[in-house]
C-alpha cells in the first residue's frame, strides 16, 4: 500500500514557518507562493525550493537539503 507524505502547508501568500511551526528535518510547504520550506540542523527555517529558480541555485538547493537530511 501507498503511503502519503503530507507536510505542513499553507496557502496564505508570504506566510513561512518559524523554528516553532517545524522540529530539524521537517518540511513545510507553501502553496500560494510555491515554496517549500526546512528546519535545517542549525534550527534555521531555509527555502529549499521556489518557482522561477535558476537550475544551478536549485542544484545547490537540493543538494544543501540531500547532506541535511543525511
Amino acid at each position: 500500500m501507498a503511503v502519503a507524505i503530507l507536510p505542513k502547508r499553507s496557502h496564505t501568500s508570504s506566510s513561512a514557518p518559524t523554528t516553532s511551526d517545524l522540529v530539524a528535518g521537517e518540511m513545510a510547504v507553501n502553496t500560494a507562493d510555491q515554496k517549500i520550506y526546512m528546519r535545517d540542523d542549525n534550527n534555521q527555517i531555509i527555502t529549499v525550493a521556489e518557482k522561477g529558480v535558476s537550475d544551478a541555485d536549485a542544484t545547490a538547493k537540493a543538494v544543501t537539503m540531500a547532506i541535511a537530511l543525511g
